[in-house]
């Protein structure tokens, strides 16, 4: 029996750092506009094909496609040329592992030619592609407890350095687990796992590190990215209100 897969697609601005320094210095506020105004198309045309996407750094993002095809992914990227003064090129990675198919995305980008190379515009590097009876995604969504409280009490920059920190021990602790984990902002993070099981995630939650914030999560799996997003959320709003005040709350959801 063949294991379902995941399917991450890397998609990266192309020769993004050499065209905004001919821009001149008053650039960054018009960067900042670009970046943003990128993210809401990128993210608005995948999820419309029931994908996900997740900032990795301003200029690169990662999503979860599976079900969608090359020439999906063909259209999105003519959509962006269309509406910006700049390519995007992307990579697709699939493996049993998040974490493992978003390195061989990296890989098979990179083998292109440099994110930094003029030469390189609207690339598409692949060698399959996930149908929706062959793809599987877990998603995990945290919510971090007392931010709202330390917020009310702290100054502003002090709560986001608890969260920062927060970021970096979650990121390593999936690392571990082949995952990937992203900050979606407020006190929220999503991590895209393997399949793990509810007691496996309580175990390495509960180690996670005594001075960081306590949390609670709720887990969703599906064949899309989108769908198991939306289970995991839902799970999530069950701890809170269900289950308000434990620190670690395993609950998962699954598409059937």
């Amino acid at each position: 029996m063949i294991q379902p897969r995941v399917q991450i697609t890397l998609i990266q601005i192309d020769n993004y750092g050499p065209w905004t320094s001919t821009l001149g210095n008053d650039r960054e506020h018009r960067l900042q506009v670009l970046q943003a105004d990128l993210y809401s198309t990128l993210q608005t045309s995948f999820s419309m094909k029931n994908g996900l996407v997740f900032f990795n750094r301003f200029d690169e993002m990662l999503a979860v496609t599976n079900g969608i095809s090359q020439a999906e992914h063909n259209e999105i990227q003519s959509n962006v040329q269309a509406l910006f003064p700049f390519t995007v090129s992307m990579g697709i990675g699939v493996d049993i592992t998040p974490f493992k198919a978003q390195v061989q995305a990296s890989k098979m980008l990179q083998a292109t030619g440099s994110a930094q190379s003029e030469d390189r515009r609207s690339v598409l590097a692949v060698k399959e592609t996930l149908t929706l009876d062959e793809a599987y995604a877990q998603i995990i969504h945290i919510d971090v407890d007392g931010i709202t409280h330390i917020s009310d009490h702290s100054f502003a920059f002090e709560t986001s350095i608890r969260l920062q920190h927060s970021h970096f021990d979650l990121m390593t602790l999936f690392g571990q687990l082949d995952s990937l984990l992203f900050y979606l902002g407020g006190d929220n993070f999503m991590a895209v796992t393997p399949n793990l099981s509810e007691e496996n995630v309580s175990a390495k939650l509960s180690n996670y590190p005594p001075n960081g914030l306590p949390l609670k999560f709720g887990i969703g799996r599906a064949q899309t990215g989108r769908k198991a997003a939306e289970l995991a959320t839902m799970e999530l709003e069950h701890v809170r209100h269900a289950r308000a005040g434990c620190i670690i709350s395993p609950n998962i959801r699954e598409s059937r």
